[in-house]
């Protein structure tokens, strides 16, 4: 079973607002997961500048598959002696293969099966400082959490605030099978509740930082749309799509055709619901939607593509959707509901339809490619992995 770290993160600005004091980045690819959060040195107008820094290089030299004792040393190497650099830096590698690495940082939250986990940490002293390393496997189900010094240190509350109040807390929030996002809110509610109308000045001067994470299977989805170039290539777009071990989608009315031919199966047109007086259904504007056996969603083509475009515009979760059930609708929440997104997308030209503006004497590009390659780009910028396929 893959496992997936869904993640999210929030920076609170500090009394008076201006910058936060932090540096945070994460990213998932097929090969690993990181996040990375360091804070301001205290007292150091350079400090932000400094944790900019040791984030922006950490990532660079971990994409490049630089092994993580290379890249703490490395950042290690950069620091001024003697100089206050907190930064933590969580890798996963596998899908499940976690490792830990903090210099001056509170320890990384990990809740499991309603428990709080307390890391088997090692300790070592390099370049004066002391860094605490663990390795440890995930296991779905896992809430993680890592907060700036800043967060530890919150002032303005009626009592002290440490760590392991923060942990309890953690563990009762997790208890409940919260999400990342639900963490991050109840992780920065806390801030709130606990500072009450201080809360601008419990920010500290140099705010706070969260990067909440939640442990769970994958979730993919493969679309096939239009038809390839060459029909005999239509048995290896259907083979893309019946292989997806999880949402299986099929936008164009002859794909549909072609995959129920192939399966020996019959398309079945879904009944559209009828409209309440003096209102608009969303269907009105997006073509029916059919069922075909062992196929999840199979919709209209090219238009249906363009409005479920239309759909994801400023979207970032599924409960932002409307609640809709036409093809548009239900095409843009699978696409959010997916981690990891394959598109399967045949050339062949539909003459209703065409291509994309022709510029210059240059060849125009496929209207459904364009729209597909629009979709990548917008699921990407929402740290999804999309790929494509042409046919």
């Amino acid at each position: 079973m893959k496992l997936w770290i869904e993640n999210a993160c929030r920076s609170l600005v500090a009394t008076g607002g201006g910058t936060c004091g932090d540096a945070v980045r994460t990213l998932q690819s097929e090969e690993q997961f990181f996040a990375i959060l360091a804070s301001k040195s205290r007292g150091n107008v350079e400090g932000r500048a400094r944790a900019s820094s040791i984030v922006d290089s950490a990532a660079s030299m971990l994409v490049q598959g630089i092994s993580l004792d290379a890249v703490v040393e490395s950042v290690l190497d950069t620091l001024p002696s003697g100089a206050h650099a907190p930064f933590a830096i969580f890798q996963v590698l596998g899908g499940s293969q976690a490792t830990v690495v903090e210099c001056d940082a509170p320890p990384l939250f990990l809740t499991r099966g309603s428990e709080l986990v307390l890391l088997p940490v090692l300790e070592a002293i390099s370049h004066g400082r002391l860094i605490r390393t663990c390795q440890f496997s995930l296991q779905d189900g896992d809430h993680l959490a890592m907060v700036s010094e800043g967060y530890i240190h919150t002032r303005g509350w009626s009592r002290r605030w440490g760590w392991r109040d923060i942990a309890i807390s953690t563990r009762r929030w997790t208890d409940t099978g919260c999400d990342a996002e639900q963490l991050l809110g109840a992780l920065i509610g806390m801030v709130h509740r606990l500072a009450g109308e201080n809360t601008p000045y419990a920010l500290g001067a140099h705010g706070i930082s969260i990067v909440a994470m939640h442990v769970r299977p994958v979730r993919t989805a493969t679309i096939w749309t239009g038809p390839p170039v060459d029909s005999e290539q239509d048995e290896v777009a259907l083979h893309r799509l019946m292989a997806e071990p999880g949402t299986r989608i099929i936008c164009g009315a002859t794909t549909a055709q072609i995959a129920a031919r192939l399966l020996g199966s019959d398309l079945e047109l879904e009944a559209r619901p009828e409209s309440d007086a003096g209102k608009e259904h969303p269907w009105s504007e997006v073509p029916p939607v059919s069922r075909l056996e062992g196929v999840d969603l199979v919709t209209e083509g090219v238009v249906t593509l363009d409005k479920a475009h239309e759909r994801l515009a400023g979207v970032r979760h599924v409960r932002d959707l409307p609640r809709a059930e036409d093809g548009a609708t239900r095409l843009a929440r699978a696409l959010l509901k997916a981690d990891k997104v394959h598109f399967v997308v045949g050339l062949a030209v539909n003459p209703g339809f065409g291509t994309s503006a022709d510029t210059g004497g240059v060849r125009a590009v496929p209207l459904r490619r364009a729209l597909v390659e629009e979709l990548i780009r917008d699921l990407q910028a929402q740290d999804r992995l999309a790929s494509v396929e042409y046919l």
